[in-house]
């Protein structure tokens, strides 16, 4: 009972990190008018990584080889996964990627069953492809087929990569260490693309304080420890379903910050989602033995 308790208080956590995501777009809107895409994930990720130095330098946890084949491999799904979303952005709506991005629900289960052995019951198949069903209602606005959506169908595929190596080496591994190892990773990949581009810019101040800071430390810092520490305790298709909350939650903030106005069936596709969850988490809770 009290493990059911603790996993539940994680997977409630990470929601609430989602919704920062889900916030968190404008903020990157408005960084990448002055900075490229590389630039901006090598100071976010840096800087995140900075954050979490001294916890781990005063904790003298030393780095273990699963701490850092896990972590390297999770920051290399990572990085690719951030590297074909901003390349597919330049190509497609925001709109389309983020439905196209969100397909991750569904491929995530199909990985866990090829790579993790997990099975995969009617209900979990029901819950993902209802959360597609719903985020398609949530965000596409047209059904055009873009270069871009091509490659943020990369994007979605390596974060259900991501997810996976995670909730493997997540259980080997330290949780504050293996999420140092992915931002460093990500961090220092971004670097290298950045400085082949030529765009390795230090960030002007409103942009620093107002989107790199904030989702450096909130949104990477603190959100990749949530997301690690929450794969410990659940499955990769919860995970999953629960990153697919990104966009609802970017919809309501669009619709209190930005005075955008959400169509009844977009709403009724953010319904679906939830309802998505709600089903996939009453069959996990039947059949997860206690302790």
């Amino acid at each position: 009972m009290a493990t059911s308790r603790h996993r539940v208080a994680w997977e409630w956590a990470f929601v609430a990190i989602t919704a920062f995501w889900g916030w968190s777009f404008s903020a990157i809107h408005f960084a990448l008018q002055s900075l490229s895409d590389a630039a901006f994930n090598t100071w976010r990720f840096a800087i995140a990584a900075l954050c979490l130095l001294p916890v781990w330098l005063w904790r003298r946890t030393p780095l273990s080889r699963h701490d850092v084949v896990g972590g390297g491999l999770a920051g290399l799904a990572l990085f690719a996964a951030f590297l074909f979303q901003t390349k597919g952005l330049r190509y497609t709506s925001a709109s389309n990627a983020s439905f196209v991005t969100g397909l991750a629900v569904i491929i995530t289960p199909l990985l866990a069953w090829r790579w993790l052995g997990i099975a995969l019951g009617r209900q979990q198949l029901a819950g993902a492809l209802l959360a597609a069903v719903g985020l398609a209602m949530l965000t596409l606005s047209d059904m055009q087929l873009r270069l871009g959506d091509a490659l943020v169908l990369g994007c979605a595929i390596c974060f259900a990569v991501h997810v996976i190596v995670l909730s493997r080496a997540s259980k080997l591994a330290d949780t504050l260490n293996i999420t140092l190892v992915q931002l460093l990773v990500v961090a220092g990949l971004s670097a290298i693309q950045a400085a082949l581009d030529h765009s390795l810019l230090w960030p002007k101040m409103p942009v620093l304080l107002h989107s790199v800071l904030p989702i450096a430390l909130l949104g990477t810092a603190l959100g990749f420890f949530v997301q690690t520490r929450a794969q410990v305790l659940s499955s990769p298709n919860k995970i999953a379903l629960i990153i697919v909350m990104e966009p609802v939650f970017g919809g309501v903030f669009r619709y209190l910050l930005a005075g955008d106005r959400l169509t009844l069936f977009n709403w009724c596709g953010a319904l679906l989602i939830v309802l998505a969850m709600l089903l996939t988490e009453w069959q996990f809770g039947r059949r997860r033995p206690a302790g």
